[in-house]
């Protein structure tokens, strides 16, 4: 689940940006980097406007991540809106408590600058063991939820149960808090100029991939 909340918010970034052009860029290499990594990762940034994001942007990633989070309970009960939306809060609190970036502009070059972006990115592995351990919460909440379905409760129903909601969110915490993280890493991200929705030309990673891979643990 880990890696397609994380997935999903960085992708989001990528498909704000397309195109390009020979105006002058707006802002640095290495703010926009900066950016990436941290609305990415925490869903917020102070250097958005350097990378062409809005608030539009940032809501949209908050949405995705929240709809991920409803997509990977689903087997095990539905979750209202009002729950989604605290549950991504509290994940990107525990990334920003958690994830520090340091960026430094290793090329400056005027076609494809280097960023060195140094990170703790998220240890997939570690998590996946923590994430194992036995639930309770989880183990509760099916229990409640199939005697619930089993007198006839539907999904509105579900989504509207104060108890129901109030036990997926403590599951949901308990699997957040049990996220692990690497030791500090480094990664070199080449630049390239895309058009944000602002219409002007950033700075943004030419392999996208690469980088979603890096801050996911996955490289």
């Amino acid at each position: 689940m880990l890696k397609k909340i994380l997935i999903c918010a960085a992708l989001t970034l990528m498909t704000c940006l397309t195109g390009c052009g020979s105006e002058k860029i707006s802002g640095s290499p290495d703010k926009a980097i900066l950016a990436y990594a941290q609305i990415a990762m925490t869903g917020a940034s102070d250097n958005m406007t350097a990378a062409g994001f809005d608030e539009q942007d940032a809501n949209e990633i908050r949405f995705n991540v929240a709809r991920t989070f409803v997509d990977s309970m689903k087997s095990i009960t539905p979750l209202s809106e009002a729950t989604a939306e605290e549950v991504t809060k509290i994940y990107f609190n525990k990334l920003k408590d958690n994830v520090k970036f340091q960026v430094t502009l290793t090329k400056d070059d005027a076609e494809h600058p280097i960023v060195a972006l140094t990170t703790t990115p998220v240890d997939q592995a570690g998590t996946a063991r923590t994430s194992a351990l036995k639930n309770d919460e989880i183990i509760a909440l099916l229990g409640m939820v199939g005697q619930l379905k089993s007198d006839g409760a539907n999904e509105q129903q579900l989504k509207d149960n104060p108890e129901v909601q109030k036990l997926a969110v403590t599951a949901l915490t308990k699997y957040i808090e049990n996220i692990r993280f690497q030791p500090e890493k480094t990664f070199e991200v080449t630049c390239t100029k895309l058009t944000g929705r602002d219409g002007n030309l950033h700075w943004a990673p030419v392999d996208s991939e690469a980088f979603v891979n890096f801050l996911t643990g996955q490289s």
